[in-house]
């Protein structure tokens, strides 16, 4: 499926990336509108971007020199025209280690990669290449029935590419089970479901797990290992049960617990300055935080911000409420399951769950009107 970013968002990308003769990206891409293609080059460890670098072909080829990082990964697409926007794909992009020379080919929509270890060893992994491509031409059909507005196609095509990448998840656990030295196998678990990566990650060998991927399949593994114990606490995260206990500093950098509001109705609310539908929401609980204050306190329990951008969202946002700061700990969002943002939790005032509501809903407030009215 593409997706759309205005060009002129590239400009707020201080990054450039070398210009050395040797090159270690090379490629032959049809189908280009024009003779240039942007390449993104990122840290995916520590998630920022390395550089954008403007690439001129000739002849539907190409090559450039990128920084020789321990590991980047990196995404090819055609520049685009004026202010045209530009068009993106949903397939993951490409990894790029020290040393290595890699080279690209195909459609520009479909792009494959070949020259490095993990390329060229899982250029023979048939079945793992086949529903690759069957995804990719899945997403364009989708794109298109997408712009036609016709929900029934829609949710069928959607189903079908479900159905697909699950064969291609269990496809790949396959290749980890009969490769798991392979460094192919370290770079396909990455990408794995969770219903397949809780036992690949017991098969991968200890060489690739300290490998050069070994700081992504950590990620990967303490992701998985966090979804898992968040579905196991959403057993205990339903109407009735009693909440979680957690510990939090507040705006003033005094400590504060559940227990603090005890005698109350309390919603807690996690969210993020990053998060925009927790942003759009604000005005709607302010209002409903001047309509019930006397029987409720809101608690804003922010999560994934620096405390610099939750203290400058806090005063920013003008938010009236008690605000928590959580940042990145994992403590509460697992004890509370939280699986997107905004999540809403309404808690009685013997501490026990009232609701849950997941996303920004009406649902909320109507639950309120219900009690306090």
């Amino acid at each position: 499926m593409k997706k759309s970013i205005n060009l002129a968002l590239l400009a707020a990308i201080a990054a450039s990336c070398t210009t050395q003769n040797e090159y270690n990206l090379s490629g032959e891409i049809t189908g280009l509108k024009n003779d240039t293609v942007l390449v993104f080059a990122n840290d995916p460890v520590n998630r920022k971007s390395i550089c954008i670098d403007t690439v001129a072909v000739s002849g539907n080829k190409f090559s450039t020199k990128l920084p020789d990082e321990d590991l980047l990964y990196l995404s090819i697409l055609e520049k685009p025209k004026n202010n045209e926007a530009l068009r993106m794909i949903s397939t993951p992009p490409f990894i790029l280690l020290k040393g290595e020379k890699l080279k690209v080919s195909g459609s520009i929509d479909n792009l494959h990669a070949s020259g490095t270890e993990i390329y060229n060893e899982l250029a023979k992994a048939e079945k793992i290449n086949k529903y690759q491509n069957d995804i990719i031409s899945i997403n364009s059909d989708f794109t298109k029935i997408y712009q036609s507005k016709d929900n029934e196609k829609l949710d069928s095509i959607r189903q079908v590419l479900i159905d697909t990448s699950k064969k291609l998840s269990k496809e790949k656990l396959e290749y980890i089970k009969n490769n798991p030295n392979s460094i192919a196998s370290g770079y396909l678990y990455l990408n794995l479901s969770l219903d397949c990566m809780g036992e690949a990650k017991n098969i991968l060998g200890e060489n690739v797990k300290n490998g050069p991927l070994a700081k992504l399949i950590k990620m990967s593994t303490d992701m998985y290992d966090t979804e898992m114990a968040k579905r196991k606490a959403k057993e205990n995260i339903a109407s009735g049960k009693p909440a979680p206990e957690f510990r939090l500093k507040n705006i003033d950098n005094e400590e504060m617990t559940l227990a603090s509001f005890h005698g109350k109705y309390v919603l807690l609310d996690f969210w993020g300055t990053w998060c925009g539908w927790c942003i759009k929401g604000m005005p709607e609980m302010k209002k409903y935080y001047d309509k019930y204050k006397s029987k409720m306190e809101i608690v804003g329990i922010n999560c994934g911000d620096t405390e610099e951008k939750w203290r400058k969202g806090v005063t920013e946002l003008e938010l009236p409420w008690t605000n928590l700061y959580n940042g990145s700990e994992k403590e509460i969002i697992i004890n509370y399951a939280v699986s997107g943002y905004p999540t809403k939790i309404l808690i009685d005032p013997e501490g026990k769950i009232v609701d849950v509501f997941v996303g920004e809903t009406k649902a909320l407030y109507k639950k309120l009107d219900e009690l306090f009215k």
